[in-house]
């Protein structure tokens, strides 16, 4: 047996596989001889055998098509029967119009409008030893918080030594200035002394001495001049004397050196004058000239000294300064966070402790109690004003487009069961809140505020609120209950009940409320939808997809190639079924998808 007859024999119990396996059977056997007669011929052996493969192949692929399609048939029938059967097991609402509210329903805290915030202003962390009870009603001046002061109390008592050193120092630096500065004045009198002495001299010498000089050194060289004169007419009168025999040798030797002498005197008197007139005089005059000349800078010298010493020990003193200010700012800092340790009561009122988050310090689940480690600048409790109550909201970012300021607003307070409130939209931040970042990067709230058109001693701050938010009222407009909506993928699908059997067709939404959601296409008034379905119902969705993709990819094979590529770059076809860009209401859709989307259970979120 061949192997085609093998691969169909077992299902000799269908008449249709019987009939083909039979076919296959006598091809293969007369394939079979006719190999058997064309041994001797190689050529037509090949294009024989190549024929008859075609033909078996061909026959196969038919046989299968035929038990494809007949099982196909049957889940057809099938799903039918048992859709038709749950059809009976499901309510349904006849489409039709309807005016309802959309609204935006949100969790919030009640608080005072105003309120007095009691911080922390001690740098740094520190741990409360002490807090008033919530709720406690406090006058201005009383004491809420004591938070713990022994370090910043270790912390006065260091720099208050610092600040003693530096007083010392300072005080040491001042005197040394003022010394310095006695000092100063002193040298410099000095040196004017001694420029004052030295031109005195130079006067003294120029007007007295250098004169009075040169006067004896004319004096002595006329008496010499004089003397010898005389000596000269002695020498001549001893001469004369000697020769009469008057005189002795000896007297006449006498008068002989006299004479001799007194020739010798002039002519030392006017080598003298000659030394003091070319050296001797020009030696002290110059002496004296740099006598005052050094004294000049000197004076000079003994003034930059007295300049660069006074700024020395002026700035060692204006540093001591700066460091005994430095200590003392410190000091006084260090005091006054002594004082911010005790907390105290800015107004009156009642004390409510702060639960709205301490950012990045205030970890999920912290408390303020004793004990606890708090923060610079950060919130420990709040004294309300409760004569004006709001609602503080957190709403996530695709929620933001349907507020705006004025919206009317129902406020129910938790443990006032019945009791509603009504308020408005006051505020709206302007970017989102992301002080939770750290726990969720992605998470981005606006703070919002309702505020209370009234406020009674029932509104107390803290308190949890339900806000329901009066967004649009959507009236006669065509509508279904939100539990008709089923979605699947980027669609809503709503089931119609069509000659008994339920179609699902795919529809627009607008405006989803509570209860109902506006319909803008996919179906019409008076069209019965289901209100449940189950997962039959839901592979029907499946099954629709299915069938118009093999339609559009049967549709797309014929077209030309340029179509096909547009069809590729474009994505939906204008105008085919179930696609949300056919629909004159796309942009009322894209809007409600981006409102509020149906989930995939059939409930709008």
């Amino acid at each position: 047996m061949s192997g085609w007859s093998k691969l169909f024999a077992p299902a000799g119990s269908c008449p249709g596989i019987g009939y083909i396996g039979r076919i296959i059977m006598t091809t293969s056997m007369t394939s079979t001889s006719d190999k058997a007669a064309a041994l001797g011929k190689h050529a037509q052996q090949a294009s024989a055998s190549r024929t008859r493969s075609s033909r078996m192949m061909f026959v196969a692929i038919s046989g299968v098509l035929a038990i494809g399609a007949f099982a196909l048939f049957t889940r057809s029938s099938l799903n039918w029967l048992t859709t038709n059967s749950a059809m009976a097991n499901f309510e349904t609402h006849t489409v039709g119009r309807e005016t309802f509210n959309v609204d935006l329903i949100e969790k919030g805290e009640m608080q005072a409008a105003k309120s007095t915030d009691i911080i922390s202003e001690v740098e740094g962390q520190s741990t409360i030893i002490w807090l008033i009870p919530e709720g406690t009603p406090v006058k201005k001046g009383d004491l809420l918080v004591e938070l713990a002061s022994d370090k910043i109390d270790d912390r006065v008592r260091q720099e208050e030594l610092k600040e003693s050193n530096a007083i010392t120092a300072y005080e040491s630096a001042q005197a040394e200035l003022e010394i310095q500065q006695d000092k100063n004045a002193s040298d410099i009198r000095k040196g004017h002394l001694v420029i004052e002495l030295a031109q005195i001299e130079l006067e003294k010498y120029e007007k007295g001495e250098w004169m009075q000089k040169q006067k004896d050194a004319n004096i002595a060289i006329d008496q010499a001049q004089m003397l010898l004169e005389r000596r000269e007419q002695d020498f001549k009168a001893a001469d004369e004397l000697l020769g009469r025999g008057f005189i002795t040798q000896t007297e006449y030797d006498e008068d002989e050196f006299n004479h001799s002498k007194a020739i010798w005197d002039l002519e030392k008197a006017k080598n003298a004058k000659l030394v003091l007139s070319q050296y001797t005089h020009i030696v002290d005059l110059r002496r004296r000239q740099s006598d005052l000349e050094e004294a000049q800078k000197e004076l000079n010298r003994i003034k930059k000294n007295a300049q660069a010493e006074e700024r020395k020990k002026t700035r060692n003193l204006e540093g001591n300064h700066k460091e005994l200010d430095l200590i003392q700012d410190q000091l006084a800092n260090l005091r006054q966070q002594k004082k911010n340790c005790r907390l105290t009561a800015s107004a009156p009122g009642f004390v409510v402790y702060y639960s709205g988050g301490g950012g990045r310090h205030m970890m999920s689940g912290s408390q303020i109690k004793e004990g606890e480690t708090v923060y610079e600048r950060q919130i420990i409790m709040q004294i309300p004003d409760t004569s004006e109550m709001v609602v503080k909201l957190r709403v996530h970012e695709a929620k933001t487009n349907k507020l705006a300021i004025g919206q009317r607003a129902i406020v129910e307070v938790e443990g006032l069961p019945g009791k509603q409130f009504n308020g408005r939209v006051n505020k709206i931040a302007a970017i989102a809140d992301t002080q939770n970042r750290w726990l969720n990067p992605d998470l981005k709230e606006y703070e919002t505020e309702v505020l209370m058109d009234e406020t009674t001693e029932l509104l107390k701050p803290g308190v949890t609120a339900h806000v329901r938010i009066l967004v649009e009222t959507i009236e006669n407009q065509p509508a279904v209950p939100v539990q008709a909506v089923f979605t699947k993928g980027p669609n809503q699908y709503v089931f119609v009940s069509e000659s008994g059997s339920p179609t699902p067709k795919i529809v627009q939404l607008g405006a989803i409320g509570t209860d109902w959601a506006q319909i803008n296409s996919g179906v019409n008034e008076n069209d019965k939808v289901l209100l449940a379905f189950d997962d039959k119902l839901r592979r029907l969705i499946s099954t629709e997809s299915a069938t118009a993709d093999a339609s559009d990819n049967s549709a797309n094979s014929h077209r030309p190639a340029g179509e096909q590529g547009q069809k590729k770059r474009g994505g939906r076809r204008p105008g085919s079924p179930g696609k949300l860009g056919a629909s004159p209401g796309a942009g009322n859709h894209e809007k409600a998808k981006t409102n509020a989307k149906p989930s995939n259970h059939g409930t709008p979120s």
